[in-house]
């Protein structure tokens, strides 16, 4: 197992508060549709969203943050939608799927460094279908993470050079045992609050250091007084013109490297 305990109990905060928050989950796309893989002989829950157009596309992971099953849902599916259309098939991966969530109960200990292994052959199992997808060109898979699966997806991309072609990570950071592999790690969208009081800023400076002495290509972008979860409609968090902008720097960071729309094209398309 990963030595990841020590690492992750910041989040112990994070989960605490993320179980005090609802978000209505009312459906924002037709296209999201539910299907699943198989990971160490069991199921994984997957909902896809198909872009228009002629297959294969570039595709993208999509990875939840802590919180209760189902937590913000509507927005992944909101965002799943977005992604499709700008070209990308994108697939949300229930990380969950083998295991417990990681909301607070009392009397259970953390359990974030026991199941993030779990979680992470989940999420390469998922990466490992599209390479039999038709739909998918698989030299063109990217990931997109937040919080919790920011980690995730910065994990897979350390631990698994080649699969994935570009990472946008929001408010998350390269596991501490992890960072000796740094210089494995795909094109990367650094995106955080310098006000963010789960994942502090510092561990985005962290990951840009490691990037740039490693000469791997990167970006990052920190935005002044943001908290964590600054572009999703979470009460006080929230911020409209910062998560506007987010996601204009993520779709033209991932028209770079796996070639969808950027958003002023997409926008000029509808």
């Amino acid at each position: 197992m990963l030595p990841l305990r020590a690492f992750f109990r910041p989040f112990l905060s994070f989960v605490a508060a993320c179980s005090v928050i609802a978000i209505a989950s009312n459906p924002a796309r037709a296209g999201w549709t539910r299907g699943q893989f198989v990971a160490n002989h069991k199921p994984v829950i997957e909902y896809h969203c198909v872009p228009e157009g002629k297959s294969p596309y570039p595709a993208v992971v999509l990875l939840h943050g802590a919180g209760p099953r189902g937590f913000r849902y509507s927005s992944m599916e909101k965002i799943c939608g977005d992604l499709a259309d700008a070209g990308y098939y994108t697939e949300f991966i229930e990380y969950y799927s083998q295991t417990d969530d990681v909301r607070p109960v009392p009397g259970r200990p953390n359990r974030i460094p026991e199941l993030f292994p779990i979680w992470l052959g989940e999420i390469r199992a998922g990466v490992g279908a599209m390479d039999h997808n038709p739909e998918v060109n698989s030299k063109k898979i990217g990931m997109m993470g937040f919080s919790l699966g920011a980690f995730l997806s910065l994990a897979t991309g350390a631990t698994d050079p080649g699969k994935i072609a570009a990472i946008v990570e929001y408010y998350g950071e390269l596991p501490r045992a992890l960072r000796p592999m740094a210089a494995n790690l795909p094109p990367t969208l650094i995106i955080h609050g310098d006000a963010d009081k789960l994942v502090p800023v510092a561990q985005a400076h962290e990951l840009d250091a490691l990037l740039t002495q490693a000469r791997r290509p990167h970006e990052m972008h920190i935005y002044p007084g943001a908290n964590h979860a600054f572009n999703l409609p979470i009460p006080v968090w929230y911020n409209a013109a910062d998560a506007a902008d987010a996601w204009e720097r993520s779709l033209a960071f991932f028209a770079h490297y796996l070639g969808g729309k950027p958003a002023l094209k997409l926008q000029a398309s509808r």
